[in-house]
């Protein structure tokens, strides 16, 4: 047994040495190859060899490039020097090269093919240079702000950037992609941006908050969407409702259409406290005022049990004033089929919430003219108060 260790000990010996004295070689033939052509072939090469502890080799191969690069006149030269570049981009990356990190980015800043700095952009995401993040980050935020003149150059330089971000996986970097998302790209570019969100942090509500509260109605939308499909736990997403709740109801326009999204993000936010829960009292006046004052029954009725599952006194309060006015109605002969239909959500949410303070308002039910449906309705929901 233990001469097979032992003979194992040596093979792996033997095997790192002889890696070691292959990449010296190749090292040697890289700086002997006497042109850029030579020099191509070499690291092709290596980069098949799959040899460990190429990086130092790799970034000496880049800076040598980005010496002679701007020597370079004709087009020969230049898309040689441009598929060096994105070689190079791409093992320096996949090697998490650290060192290699400046001369990365003055590949974005010197090359003019927008491959090559998309490419050196997504190396330097795999290598995650806390040094260049701020300088991706406002690279993309300028592109999303001001559309570039040769546009299908700008949307490659745009799409590494996203790339790029994905791979750094730091909040910083979340709100321009969201921006770009909704900026003038093709559907390629907004698609990779909206599918890249997920992956740069699991919890993006602080982002998201701040996207909300400065953002247009269709914006404020889409932050909303995005935060109830990442993985925030349940308690930030109620919260990021709430916000965005809140900011909708600040808000007022005549324009049909923006009403119509200003409902919408009303809807998706009591939809988030249905499915993650909240019993906050901020949120009651905001809820009421969706029954009161939303766009459609959809919207009312969402309101009604999102009260429903709000466990604190002041949303048994409100559920039970609105049962109230509709005994009221009911008495003066002035209910409409809707009030009918919202009647029939309002006991069993006063029965759902749990609460005493809704006691009054179906013992009435009993003593109104309501249909004998209705009154079952109440007496079930009686029997569910604590």
């Amino acid at each position: 047994m233990k001469r097979t260790i032992l003979a194992g000990i040596l093979i792996l010996f033997a095997s790192a040495a002889f890696a070691s004295e292959e990449l010296e070689i190749y090292t040697w033939l890289y700086r002997v190859s006497g042109n850029a052509t030579e020099r191509l072939g070499v690291l092709r090469n290596v980069a098949e060899a799959k040899l460990d502890g190429t990086g130092e080799l790799y970034a000496e191969a880049l800076a040598q490039l980005l010496l002679e690069q701007p020597r370079m006149r004709t087009s020969a030269e230049k898309e040689t020097a441009d598929t060096i570049a994105r070689l190079l981009a791409n093992l320096l990356g996949e090697n998490k090269y650290a060192a290699a990190a400046n001369d990365l980015w003055r590949v974005v800043e010197t090359f003019d093919n927008p491959l090559v700095k998309a490419d050196a952009l997504i190396a330097l995401g795999r290598i995650r240079s806390e040094a260049h993040l701020e300088l991706v980050i406002k690279l993309l935020e300028d592109l999303n702000l001001n559309p570039a003149a040769d546009r299908e150059k700008g949307e490659k330089i745009a799409y590494g950037a996203i790339q790029a971000l994905e791979k750094y996986r730091n909040i910083a970097g979340y709100s321009p992609v969201f921006f770009a998302a909704s900026a003038w790209y093709s559907r390629r570019v907004k698609d990779q941006a909206i599918a890249t969100l997920p992956y740069i942090v699991d919890d993006p509500s602080d982002a998201i908050s701040t996207i909300i509260k400065s953002g247009t109605y269709d914006i404020k939308l889409l932050g909303l969407q995005k935060e109830d499909e990442s993985k925030a736990s349940a308690v930030a997403k109620s919260g990021v409702a709430l916000l965005a709740l809140g900011e909708a109801w600040k808000s007022a326009t005549n324009d049909v259409k923006e009403r119509i999204t200003l409902s919408r993000i009303r809807k998706t936010a009591i939809e988030m406290f249905v499915k993650y829960g909240s019993s906050t009292p901020d949120a009651v006046p905001l809820l009421e005022r969706c029954y009161k004052e939303g766009i459609d029954m959809e919207e009312k009725l969402g309101a009604v049990t999102a009260l429903s599952m709000n466990k604190s006194d002041e949303s048994a309060q409100a559920l039970a004033n609105f049962m109230l006015n509709m005994n009221t109605k009911r008495r003066a002969n002035d209910i409409k089929q809707e009030d009918e239909r919202m009647v029939r959500a309002l006991i069993p949410a006063l029965g759902a919430q749990g609460s005493t303070k809704g006691r009054i308002a179906l013992q009435q039910v009993e003593l109104t003219d309501w249909t004998n449906a209705v009154k079952v309705l109440a007496a079930e929901a009686l029997k569910k108060l604590r």
